[in-house]
């Protein structure tokens, strides 16, 4: 590589880093000064506006208090003027100015009264009906004076009156006036003192609204003479409020406890005439939307008009603006009890200040501007010379490193020129001994990655071979000892030693297992083998296994679940086991005394959860040495032991680290707990998928101990360069029926494929003369005969080699009796008769229970003789034979019968067949 390659390598790096410009110089320069200028301002402004508003809010509390004064005086002098021309009137009567009776005269009275006092009416209704008075009512007509007396002969005349109130022309004459039926006599009458009437309206005009201040008239009898009364219109109110000076959208209104208006300072009218009837106006009804919104909340907020007993102020927010709002109760000793209600809107006090506001935005936006400008300025005179650096280091980046720069006018810009020039000299001088460094470190690099690869495929080649060498003689040790662990002649002990050597050979297993597994799960291999099976059979099968241990060692091994946890699930039970074997001998191994603790307990789901899963929480807990909580860090590190573990001389440290990966494989996630000296507790929860228990409760775990009746004679080749293993393997099938032929090499096999036609072939791999792989491939191109085979690999990578070589199935070693035999049915549709071990789940039954009186009658009677027969002469060949022939619904009676000829129980099978046969 030449200095030039390396400053082209340099300059992608670069264009790297040019993709992620910072902030420019301009911006640094500019921002920070704008900022401050445009800070300073705003605070300002805002200090202004704060301020403003303040000053808006003391301004109008205080200008609606001077209005509720100006409103309360001038109710009170407006209000009081009826009332005192009432108590003038009756000590006119008293003294004997006014004479009741003297119509005439009283009408004139009340006229020249009318000139003086701003009120609408003033007259009296005597007890006998009559009635005077004067008024201002009849548009256009001025003081008018109405009379019914027997004058009128019953009538009620208005009069019109001329300049000196004398009457003139009749206007008007009502029939059938009844003045001792009005409201403001009889609540009068039956107040017996002073009062108001309640707000009503003319007939006519009934445009007006107005109030009665009434009062009733004695004799010095103290006998009721009458009611005088004085009317004031309502309307002049309104017109008071109008004039007041508020504010340009301000509202004063006047509203009853009900709710109804008395007057306002819009131009609404406080009620509203339809067909000639008038009709008093809701404020909740208003048509002045500031009013009925006010007014709407006014009643929410206090829960209505009546609950208000003394003055409020609030604010409140209308169409996105505030407004103040000042309710007063207004009342006076005769009865009125109304509600003054001032609204201002915050915006016309705010007018000013929003000017102001403005005015310091644009002074604002202003300095922003000449600030913007004397930054660029500034920012140029710094960024051009800066920018000439700039343009050299990019070119010298790119390859160009003939680069020099003079800047004059800056001195630190200068001494910075200078530092540049120096700067781009070295990285020449630096580059072309960069050079021989990259090629020296990409040499290492190669050898070291061929040294990398050679070891990674010498330790697969390793583990291949390792476990295919550990795994054939463990084939041979677990499959004798199986063998002749069903051989009923040996002795209990003999029993537990197989027992011993059976256990030893699975522990070998797991330690081989546990080297593959960890293997395959640094290489991202592992993956999950669902199949259904039963938890509650897995922990029974722990149990057991752990169970001579714990007891050795004088500890209580217990395993708790509770009743939700599933039987049957759909997992990899493989998998599940392993960990809590691992989990378990870990367990034990560290526990002195004391006990250890298997524990399920189901989770309950969410209401979103599947019905299909469950989520199983597992602890195994014990009361051993612990773990110090520094190494719990470490603790599920691969090859890794804790102080205690190294001390015991025992293990791999590989089991905490694959059952942690294996849980997280399954969907969890393994935790532990730990204090040392007083135990540790290990768990996770997993999510099962839930099986179909129907299938599971009639299902039964059955020992194969013979083939069906009614099926061809299935002939089997096992190809194995191992004696025991093809010993074993023969032993097995030929015990159960089939028709067995060994082949010690590929060679053989090939011959016994060509000749004796089988139905299936067992094959081990490595075998010798002609290898495993070839010799599949010769016998899966016979033209004619198309054979089953069926190879044990030791490892994932024989397993993919040969099904690609042809093998229509594998079984991975060491091989399992039960594999075999399902291997058998699947491929070639073998049906077995069993042993049965544990009966459905509708009940156990013990064979001594099968073999009744009745038993055999079940079978014909020539049967039944030959099996007395053969009895009678010890032939345990024929009767092995007779019993094949019962069918297989009958399974329980051909095991009983199996087991007493076993024992050589000759005398009760005689005995047996001679009950049958006399039934």
């Amino acid at each position: 590589m030449r200095w030039l390659d390396l400053s082209r390598y340099l300059k992608i790096a670069n264009d790297d880093v040019y993709k992620n410009e910072g902030i420019g110089l301009h911006k640094l320069l500019i921002v920070p000064f704008v900022l401050q200028i445009f800070v300073a301002v705003a605070i300002v402004g805002y200090i202004s506006l704060r301020n403003g508003q303040l000053a808006v809010n003391q301004l109008a509390d205080q200008l609606m208090d001077k209005v509720n004064k100006l409103v309360d005086q001038h109710l009170n002098s407006y209000l009081a003027t009826p009332h005192q021309i009432n108590q003038l009137n009756v000590k006119a009567v008293q003294l004997g100015i006014l004479d009741v009776y003297r119509f005439e005269d009283a009408g004139h009275y009340f006229w020249k009264q009318m000139q003086v006092f701003d009120v609408s009416y003033i007259g009296y209704a005597l007890t006998t009906g009559e009635l005077v008075a004067s008024g201002r009512y009849l548009d256009g007509r001025g003081i008018t004076i109405d009379e019914l007396s027997s004058r009128t002969q019953g009538k009620a005349y208005t009069y019109a009156t001329d300049s000196q109130g004398n009457r003139t022309t009749v206007l008007r004459v009502y029939e059938n006036y009844q003045p001792l039926a009005e409201a403001w006599y009889t609540d009068t009458v039956k107040a017996r003192k002073p009062t108001w009437t309640a707000v009503y309206t003319w007939d006519e005009p009934a445009e007006h609204l107005l109030i009665t201040a009434s009062c009733p008239l004695y004799d010095k009898n103290d006998r009721l003479l009458g009611v005088i009364g004085a009317d004031f219109l309502l309307t002049k109110i309104s017109k008071f409020l109008a004039s007041i000076d508020i504010s340009p959208t301000g509202k004063i209104f006047i509203i009853e406890r009900n709710g109804l208006l008395i007057a306002s300072s819009s131009q609404e009218k406080p009620l509203t005439v339809l067909q000639g009837k008038a009709q008093r106006l809701n404020v909740l009804h208003s048509q002045d939307a500031l009013m009925q919104a006010m007014a709407q909340h006014i009643h929410d907020e206090f829960g209505g008009f009546a609950q208000i007993k003394r003055s409020q102020k609030l604010n409140v927010q209308y169409n996105h603006k505030r407004h103040f709002v000042h309710v007063t109760p207004w009342y006076d000793s005769l009865g009125l009890d109304w509600l003054v209600v001032t609204v201002v809107p915050e915006s016309d006090f705010m007018a000013q200040i929003n000017r102001n506001t403005q005015m310091t935005i644009a002074l604002c936006l202003l300095a922003l501007l000449v600030a913007i400008i004397v930054g660029l300025l500034t920012s140029q005179w710094i960024v051009r010379p800066i920018q000439k650096l700039s343009i050299a280091s990019k070119a010298i980046a790119s390859g160009d490193l003939n680069q020099s720069v003079k800047i004059e006018g800056v001195k630190e810009l200068d001494v910075l020129s200078q530092s540049f020039n120096r700067m781009a000299l070295q990285i020449k001088e630096s580059l072309e001994q960069l050079e021989i460094r990259v090629e020296q470190r990409t040499a290492e690099l190669k050898t070291a990655k061929q040294a990398s690869e050679a070891a990674s495929q010498a330790k697969g080649e390793f583990l291949a071979k390792m476990s295919h060498e550990l795994r054939t003689p463990l084939n041979a040790i677990l499959g004798f000892t199986k063998l002749m662990h069903l051989d009923a002649s040996i002795t209990a002990e003999q029993k537990e030693n197989l027992k011993i050597i059976g256990r030893s050979g699975e522990h070998l297993l797991i330690l081989i297992n546990d080297v593959l597994d960890m293997s395959k799960i640094e290489a991202g291999c592992s993956v999950l083998n669902k199949k259904k099976f039963d938890l509650y059979t897995l922990l029974n099968s722990l149990e057991e296994m752990f169970q001579f241990k714990a007891q050795s060692k004088g500890l209580q091994l217990k395993v708790e679940r509770t009743g939700e946890v599933p039987q049957f699930v759909y997992s990899d039970e493989i998998k599940l086991r392993q960990i809590l074997i691992n989990l378990l001998s870990n367990a034990i191994k560290f526990t002195p005394e004391g006990y250890v603790t298997v524990r399920l307990q189901a989770i309950e789901e969410t209401p979103k959860g599947s019905p299909a899963f469950k989520t199983v929480y597992f602890e195994v807990k014990d009361t051993g040495l612990g773990i110090a909580p520094h190494e719990l860090a470490i603790l599920f590190e691969p090859f890794v032991q804790t102080e205690t573990g190294r001390k015991s001389e025992q293990g791999t440290g590989l089991g905490l680290a694959i059952a942690k990966n294996f849980v997280q494989l399954m969907g969890g996630e393994l935790t532990v707990n730990s204090q040392l000296g007083k135990g540790s507790s290990f768990q996770f929860n997993i999510r099962l998928e839930l099986a179909d228990s129907a299938e599971w409760q009639q299902s039964i775990t059955r020992q194969v101990i013979g083939l069906a009746l009614g099926q061809p004679t299935y002939r089997i080749v096992v190809a194995d360069g191992h004696l025991a293993h093809r010993r074993i393997l023969k032993q097995m099938l030929t015990n159960v029926g089939f028709e067995v032929r060994e082949a010690e090499n590929g060679q053989e096999a090939i011959a016994l494929c060509q000749n004796w036609e089988p139905h299936l072939i067992w094959m081990d791999i490595q075998m010798p003369i002609v290898s495993d792989y070839e010799a599949i491939k010769q016998i899966k191109s016979h033209p004619t005969h198309q054979v089953i085979i069926v190879a044990s690999a030791a490892s994932t990578l024989e397993e993919d080699t040969l099904l690609a070589a042809g093998c229509d199935d594998i079984l991975r070693k060491p091989v399992r009796e039960h594999a075999i035999w399902q291997k058998l049915a699947q491929h070639l549709g073998v049906r077995y008769r069993y042993q049965t071990q544990r009966l459905t789940s509708q009940g156990e039954a013990t064979l001594h229970n099968v073999l009744k009186t009745d038993s055999l009658n079940v079978m014909s009677p020539g049967w039944i003789a030959e099996l007395r027969q053969a009895a009678a002469k010890l032939d345990a060949e024929t009767l092995l034979q007779l019993i094949n022939q019962i069918p297989s619904e009958h399974d329980f009676l051909a095991q009983a019968l199996q087991q007493k000829v076993k024992n050589f129980d000759f005398d009760q099978l005689i005995d047996l067949a001679q009950s049958s046969s006399s039934l």
